[in-house]
Order: structure tokens, then C-alpha cells, then sequence
């Protein structure tokens, strides 16, 4: 009896040694890799629901009708052509080919309007098309062969992530089917100075309804009345929420495209789909006639294939708003068209974080090329916070979404309709609805609603700032959106750049962060980098 009980004494404490060792383990794993398995599972359902095949009830069919004749007379010689073209080619690039005449926005218009009608069951990257596209682009070869030209986006076709708000026959409708037949009363102001600069508007994205503020629940890229979008790069996360317009910059089914982003929607996507992005300093870009979540920290930015377009695009839609008083910070401010060079000596942080398998060596690879280009590179710890965002988000979203309903004429005024709505229409909430529901009920009064936004403000830019002071550097370099409680809550400016891709070829994005208006100096950095670094072609021919 003695030595079994001694052996069972013994089992007792190998057993108790195990778990201890396993939860000792558990917290390494965690304190090393902050959420890791968790975000890992959460790639895996996205992953899982945007692959489904599955019937979308509501899904909105893009009209051809009006290309039909064009689309048949297509000849296969200018096809290929455009296909090699499109693939590398910069706006200048392209600009510089219709001013030698060698193209024309109507043909490069219609060539994107192809590809749609070729991809886009695939891909669910459009919600609509502009029925006027061909029209107005050639409508501007006839005003360039009369010697003028808008400015530097003269006949390019870009896309709109549909929550930007645009003028008839076009809808506005964040995904939503309660917006199905919602048309704004006039053009977001963004959208007024693309049209001015020339730009042909091709259509609208896909989204992450509501910009992924409807549920708890959602999965990246889905809406209502687009279905799940997909990632062009193969059955990996096409990230969100402007999910549709990376899906379509990648895939070349639009030179470039604009998005929006609250914390992370521009940038996540971006990085999910080997593109180039910009989460502008707040401010910089007017958030006139966007649908909100917050206008404490919504702000719209390009989506492109390569670092030059970024910077043209940003001196196009950057400036001051009068009806947008957070763009005062724009009313002396001018982008440049061609980004800076690095200034050096620059001193760079590479914040220690990953998230996933591969992001570490994809990061080497850029912290290689930064030294190549002789940056240093110090390593930095990651900065670690409390901000409580989510009760600004759902506050900004019971407020701010009403005035902007109201503003642009739509038939329903507030929040409730909204969730009424759906609760009337289940097929219209795959997935709930239980973000409108809290935001809607949400406690927080306009004065606390204020100070929260305030002290966010200030607790996001202290730990960037703080970081950035204690190892003395000017920029830092992240994975992917792993900063964007602090950019987003900051109003700092962030650039994606493609980084590399995993062994699954599932790309890899590398942020860089630094202080407000450093916008043009990121952009700059970001190219300089991806000079040294190759990058892999869309997978779709």
C-alpha cells in the first residue's frame, strides 16, 4: 500500500508539474505573441465563409447593357496589349501614352469594364458600375484633342468603395439593402475633385457592410448586396472593410481606387492584397457625404498597385473642406505630386509584434532593404494600451450616421430604421446586427462622447510619441494594421507597402508610421523600399 500510494503521490505531482509547465507555456506563447492563436482562428472563419459557395438573395447584378456593342468590338490585339500595359504602368505613365496618342481613356475604360465583366462573379469586388463611364471618357479624349486636360487624372478609370457618396445614376448604399435605392443628393466632396482632375469613375466596391460595423459577427468583405468578396491572391482573408476596392486595385479591374478607414480598413486589406495605401494624418481629406462610423476618426485614402499613384492621388483629394472642419489642418497644406526621397540620416523602429506565421521574415526583408538604403533599424518593443475606442464608435455611429442620411436626402433618417428594417428582412442580416443594435442604445452623451474622443486622442499620440522619443526614431515600421487602435485614435498617418508573401503566397503588408503630415515622407520611404524588394503580379491574367 505504501509504494502505491508513494507512486500514485508521484503521478499526482507530474500531473500537477505538466499543467504548470503547459500554462507557464500558454503565457510565453501570449506574452510573445499577443492574440496570436486567436487571430489565427479569426483568419480561418473569414478564410472559411468568404470561400463558401453559397446563394446571395439580395446580390445586385452589374448592368453591361450599356457597353454591350463596344464590349463585342472589342479587338483581341488591343486586349493584350492593355494587359501588359495595365499590369506596371503609373498613372504618368498612362497619361503619357493618351498624350502621345497612343491611348485613349475609351479604350482603357473599356478594357477595365472587360476585365470586370470577366472577373467580377468571381471576385464580387463591384456592386455597380457608372452606366455613363464610356461617356465621360469620351467625353475627355475629345477635350484633350481640343488641348485640354483637367489635371493629372485626365480620363483614368478608379473605382469608390461604397460608403463615398456619389451623385446620379449612381447608389450609395454601404452594402446595405435598407440602402438599396439610396442615390445621395451630390458627390462626396473627394469625389467632386477626382471628377475635377479628370478621373472616370468606373463604379463602386464591395464592402464589409456597413464599413464592419454592423455585427460582432461579420466577416470581412461581406455585404448584403455584394455577397463575400474575394481575395484575387488565391483562398486566403481579402481583409476589410474595403475589402471590395483592394480585391479590384489587385486584380486590375481599375487603375486604383479610394477606401476609407475607421482603425484598419484601409490598411488590412491593403496589406491582405499586395497593394499600396495611405491612412492620411486626420484631416487631410475631406469625409464629406461618406457614411460614417466616426467622424472622430473616418478618413478616405487611396488604394493603388505602386507608391507613385499614391502620391498623385493624395495631391489630388487632399484640401480644405469648409463643411469639414477637421480639414483646416489642409488649408495651407499642399501634397506633392511626387513623393520625397529619404532624408537621411533617418532612424527607423521596427516594432517586435507579429501576428502570424511569415510576418517576421517578410519584416526582415524590409528592415534588409531600409539598411540597404542606409536607414538604421533599431528594434523596438510593442506599445501596449488601453484605449476604449468601441464606445466612441458606437456613439459616432448613432450620431453621425443620421446627419449624414439626413444631408443627403435618403428616405430613412437614423439608426433605428435602419435595424427596424432589418428585423423586418432577416436575409438583409446574415450575420446579425448586434454593433447597430449597442450603438444605437449606447449611453455615452455628447460632453462624454467629446472627452472620451479627447483623451484617446492624446493617449494614442503619448505611446507613438512616447516610443518614437525613447529610441529616437523618426518612423515606425510595423506588421500590417497591428498599430491601428493607436494610428486610428492618433490621427497619425499610415502607409502600407507590400512586404512579401508566405509559403501559401497569402502577401504580407509592412506599415510605416510617423508623425502628422510626415504623409509624403512615408510614401517616399514606402517606395524606396519596394525598389529593393520584388513583388509578385496578380494572379489573374
Amino acid at each position: 500500500m505504501t509504494r502505491g500510494l508513494q507512486l500514485f503521490s508521484a503521478l499526482v505531482f507530474l500531473a500537477l508539474g505538466l499543467v504548470v509547465w503547459w500554462v507557464m507555456s500558454q503565457a510565453a506563447e501570449k506574452r510573445l505573441n499577443p492574440n496570436k492563436r486567436d487571430w489565427e482562428s479569426f483568419v480561418a472563419r473569414q478564410v472559411a465563409e468568404q470561400t463558401a459557395e453559397r446563394p446571395y438573395p439580395l446580390r445586385r447584378a452589374l448592368d453591361f447593357t450599356p457597353f454591350e456593342a463596344e464590349l463585342a468590338g472589342l479587338e483581341p490585339s488591343l486586349l493584350e496589349r492593355l494587359e501588359t500595359l495595365t499590369q506596371q504602368a503609373t498613372i504618368p505613365e498612362l497619361q503619357a501614352e493618351m498624350q502621345a496618342g497612343r491611348l485613349t481613356s475609351e479604350a482603357l475604360t473599356l478594357f477595365y469594364l472587360w476585365r470586370i465583366r470577366r472577373y467580377n462573379d468571381q471576385l464580387r469586388a463591384y456592386l455597380e458600375l457608372n452606366p455613363a463611364a464610356l461617356e465621360e471618357a469620351r467625353r475627355l479624349d475629345q477635350e484633350r484633342r481640343q488641348g485640354k486636360v483637367r489635371g493629372p487624372l485626365h480620363g483614368i478609370p478608379l473605382s469608390l468603395k461604397d460608403n463615398i457618396s456619389t451623385q446620379g445614376p449612381l447608389h450609395t448604399t454601404a452594402g446595405a439593402a435598407v440602402l438599396a435605392q439610396h442615390i445621395a443628393d451630390q458627390d462626396a466632396f473627394l469625389v467632386q475633385k477626382l471628377r475635377a482632375a479628370g478621373a472616370v469613375i468606373l463604379g463602386k466596391n464591395n464592402l464589409s457592410e456597413w464599413a464592419n460595423f454592423m455585427t460582432s459577427q461579420s466577416v470581412n468583405g461581406y455585404s448584403t448586396l455584394g455577397g463575400h468578396t474575394r481575395n484575387p491572391y488565391g483562398p486566403f482573408d481579402v481583409g476589410g472593410s474595403s475589402s471590395g476596392t483592394a480585391s479590384a486595385v489587385a486584380a486590375n479591374l481599375a487603375v486604383a481606387g479610394i477606401g476609407t478607414e475607421t482603425s484598419g480598413s484601409l490598411i488590412y486589406p491593403a496589406a491582405q492584397n499586395s497593394l499600396f495605401t495611405l491612412k492620411p494624418t486626420l484631416g487631410l481629406v475631406s469625409r464629406d457625404r461618406i457614411i460614417p462610423i466616426t467622424a472622430a476618426q473616418d478618413t478616405a485614402g487611396p488604394m493603388t498597385k505602386n507608391a507613385t499613384d499614391l502620391a498623385l492621388l493624395m495631391s489630388v483629394i487632399t484640401g480644405l473642406d469648409p463643411t469639414d472642419a477637421a480639414t483646416r489642418i489642409a488649408e495651407h497644406f499642399t501634397f506633392p505630386p511626387v513623393a520625397p526621397r529619404p532624408v537621411l540620416p533617418l532612424r527607423v523602429g521596427w516594432v517586435q509584434h507579429t501576428q502570424r506565421k511569415g510576418d517576421a521574415e517578410a519584416l526582415a526583408q524590409v528592415a534588409q532593404a531600409l539598411v540597404g538604403l542606409g536607414v538604421e533599424v533599431v528594434e523596438v518593443p510593442f506599445p501596449e494600451s488601453s484605449i476604449e475606442m468601441m464606445p466612441v464608435l458606437h456613439a459616432g455611429m448613432r450620431q453621425d450616421l443620421a446627419r449624414y442620411l439626413q444631408t443627403t436626402g435618403a428616405a430613412i433618417q437614423g439608426l433605428q430604421e435602419v435595424i427596424e428594417y432589418n428585423r423586418q428582412h432577416p436575409e438583409a442580416m446574415l450575420y446579425g446586427q448586434d454593433l447597430l443594435e449597442t450603438s444605437l442604445a449606447h449611453p455615452l452623451s455628447e460632453a462624454e462622447y467629446q472627452a472620451l474622443v479627447a483623451k484617446n486622442r492624446q493617449q494614442g499620440r503619448e505611446r507613438l510619441l512616447g516610443l518614437m522619443q525613447a529610441y529616437r526614431v523618426e518612423v515606425l515600421l510595423t506588421v500590417s494594421n497591428s498599430l491601428s487602435v493607436l494610428t486610428s485614435t492618433s490621427g497619425f498617418p499610415v502607409v502600407n507597402l507590400p512586404a512579401g508573401y508566405r509559403e501559401s503566397g497569402e502577401p504580407v503588408g509592412a506599415s510605416l508610421v510617423s508623425k502628422p503630415l510626415q504623409d509624403a515622407a512615408l510614401i517616399g520611404l514606402a517606395q524606396a523600399i519596394s525598389e529593393q524588394l520584388k513583388r509578385k503580379p496578380p494572379l489573374l491574367p
